[in-house]
């Protein structure tokens, strides 16, 4: 967030570092401000490496302003495709499936399936698409959720059709494509581990979508080595 001060304004604006869109929503930590236009809270949509001007402010308005945001375009239009087995071995073990109690009971992760890895197992494109964000530097893994939740590494790959695949807990330095990056799917774009929230070597895969300033796991139809895998639908 940044801001840019005019004759009769302060131009409020963010400005977008990832390699896919944002949705953005500015706040007033309390209350709202008169002088704003748009009025506030207002939302906004920043594309991919790029800035956009969310709201102006009044010459003299004075607040503490915050900035939620949240990847993806609130506009994603799901398409019904097959995604594959996103790790290139003949095995396919589920240790928490749509729904598991232990991880996978909020918006993010309801639809969000857990498969068994060794640690450097290569990770495999789903789909095809652009790599949106990546990290990397992350090294150790525990089940304090508050402590771990935020230190997995991940590559999270955008879709021609707004939704996002997030490929997690891959080992430090298992990312082995860049932000920006069009891959294809199959390709090889990073390497299992065991970082972050977790109680050992996964993969942990999601199809998610922004619904709206709310980031949901959305259902996915997956053909693994056997087949057509089924995953119950969480009640």
């Amino acid at each position: 967030m940044r801001f840019e001060r005019r004759a009769d304004a302060i131009e409020v604006w963010v400005d977008n570092n990832l390699s896919g869109p944002i949705e953005v929503l500015l706040r007033p930590q309390d209350g709202m401000i008169a002088s704003a236009d748009p009025p506030l809270p207002a939302r906004a949509v920043v594309p991919a490496l790029q800035g956009t001007l969310v709201a102006r402010l009044g010459p003299k308005a004075r607040a503490e302003l915050w900035l939620d945001v949240i990847p993806g375009t609130p506009n994603a239009k799901p398409k019904d495709v097959e995604y594959g087995y996103p790790l290139r071995t003949p095995e396919l073990q589920v240790e928490q499936g749509w729904g598991g109690v232990y991880s996978h009971n909020d918006d993010q992760n309801r639809h969000a399936v857990d498969f068994a890895a060794d640690i450097g197992t290569p990770v495999l494109a789903a789909r095809a698409g652009t790599v949106m964000e990546v990290e990397s530097d992350f090294e150790r893994a525990g089940l304090d959720n508050e402590h771990y939740a935020r230190s997995a590494n991940f590559i999270r790959i955008a879709h021609d059709d707004g939704t996002m695949a997030l490929y997690a807990h891959l080992k430090q330095g298992g990312v082995l494509v860049r932000a920006g990056q069009r891959v294809r799917k199959a390709d090889v774009i990073g390497l299992s581990g065991n970082t972050g929230f977790t109680t050992g070597p996964h993969l942990h895969f999601a199809v998610q979508a922004n619904r709206g300033m709310k980031l949901e796991s959305i259902p996915f139809r997956m053909f693994g080595p056997q087949g057509i895998l089924r995953f119950t639908e969480p009640r």
